[in-house]
């Protein structure tokens, strides 16, 4: 639930700009008066009303994102499907059944990549939101994404073991983000991505590469 603080010349003002400001419908909000507003004496001593407006975001992303979904699969040549809304606390999964599952999902997942990055645009929330909207199909996503993580988690172990850097499979930008913050807490270890367009190799590197040792001649 976010708050915003708005000043208006009545009440029904402020909720009526905050509706055409942020283009969601007024059942998504709540409000509280914050300060009483006056119309004055022939123009003399007027003052707006102080109103603050509650904004459900997340339930209104969550039904929203599913109509959008639901949009783009349909314009997209998709019409035997069904979508499976999962709250995950800080995150919405839409999991996508279908027969035309492997379509959906794509060569190394590209369609499911390129889905997750039209509904991103289409909802437009920003990076500083603290929703995620997920798109899968049938857990795919999430199966990859655990797989790669395990095995990358693998690597950086070897990587702070031997110094040397270790290479994975050319990942979509969807996975290859979650392994990127997989491990960015682990330390010693950092990644870096190279490649061009939305499909990259992503590189563990040691953060302190090792010294090679000097050869003593006998």
């Amino acid at each position: 639930m976010k708050y915003y603080e708005i000043e208006a010349p009545s009440v029904e003002d402020a909720i009526n700009k905050f509706i055409m400001e942020h283009d969601v419908p007024k059942k998504y909000i709540e409000y509280d008066v914050l300060e009483e507003g006056n119309k004055g004496f022939l123009g003399f001593g007027k003052k707006n009303y102080q109103v603050k407006i509650y904004f459900n975001d997340k339930e209104y992303y969550k039904r929203q994102a599913k109509l959008v979904l639901s949009e783009i699969l349909e314009k997209s040549g998709f019409d035997d499907y069904r979508i499976e809304v999962i709250d995950n606390h800080s995150e919405y999964i839409l999991n996508i059944f279908s027969e035309d599952s492997n379509l959906i999902i794509g060569k190394m997942a590209q369609t499911l990549n390129a889905l997750q990055y039209l509904l991103d645009k289409m909802l437009g929330i920003g990076d500083d939101s603290d929703l995620q909207i997920i798109v899968d199909v049938e857990n795919y996503r999430s199966r990859v994404v655990k797989h790669l993580k395990e095995k990358a988690l693998n690597l950086a172990e070897r990587v702070k073991k031997t110094g040397k850097t270790e290479k994975m499979a050319s990942l979509v930008t969807i996975i290859r983000k979650e392994i990127h913050l997989a491990l960015k807490e682990t330390k010693g270890v950092r990644t870096e991505s190279y490649g061009s367009g939305n499909i990259k190799t992503i590189f563990i590197v040691p953060d302190k590469p090792r010294r090679k040792r000097k050869n003593n001649a006998v």
